[in-house]
Order: C-alpha cells, then structure tokens, then sequence
C-alpha cells in the first residue's frame, strides 16, 4: 500500500523514530530504530511517500528496504486495530483487513521502501 509520512516522532531516549503513515482509508503505526533508517538509506519526512505491506509469511524481502518481524498480541474492533510487537517495538495497523487477517498470537511482518 502507498502511504503518505503524516507525521513522526524522534524517541531519543531510545534512538527510534515513530512513523504514522496513512493511505487516507488505512493507517500504520511503526516504531523502527534510526540506526535501521540509516543502514537502509531512509530519512523519511512529512509528506513523504513509502509503501508499506504486511503479510503472514516472510516471502520475498529483495525488493524492499527494511523488513521487520513481529507477533500480533491485541485486536480491537472500534476502531479496528491490529496491534504487534516488532522485537519490542511498537506496530499499530487500524485496518478492518487486517483485523481478519491476522490473530493474536501469530506472526506478522512488515515491510517497508521508499516509494519506486
């Protein structure tokens, strides 16, 4: 999904950066560690464009930027929100798909690029 940067949120006391992207249906909450954002060329800004996807299964990751794993451990229903563990870091997707896609418990990844 192409997603436009509404905002970001530097976490200094822990050398992550928030992210809150949206499609203007869907939105994605990410936290991801800027050293990651450096290491894939990334600095992202408001207004920017990036593509994100999430999937059950860990596929093919050659064409994207940074892939991240993690396990759904909250659903809610209103708003629909799949909430996710990345190793620690915090992944919210309000999302009515992803409400029947994933379950709690399960695995999730998210991948993320620049927009090509």
């Amino acid at each position: 999904m192409l997603v436009r940067v509404e905002g970001l949120e530097k976490l200094s006391h822990a050398k992550v950066t928030r992210l809150r992207l949206s499609d203007g249906q869907r939105r994605v909450e990410v936290e991801i560690p800027d050293r990651v954002l450096a290491e894939a060329g990334l600095s992202p800004g408001e207004g920017d464009l990036l593509e994100v996807e999430t999937r059950k299964e860990l596929g093919d990751m050659k064409d994207w930027d940074i892939v991240m794993q993690g396990e759904v451990y909250l659903k809610k229903s209103s708003p629909p929100r799949v909430y996710a563990s990345l190793w620690g870091l915090r992944l919210i997707l309000e999302d009515p798909e992803a409400l029947e896609n994933f379950n709690i418990g399960g695995k999730l990844y998210l991948f993320l690029r620049a927009k090509r």
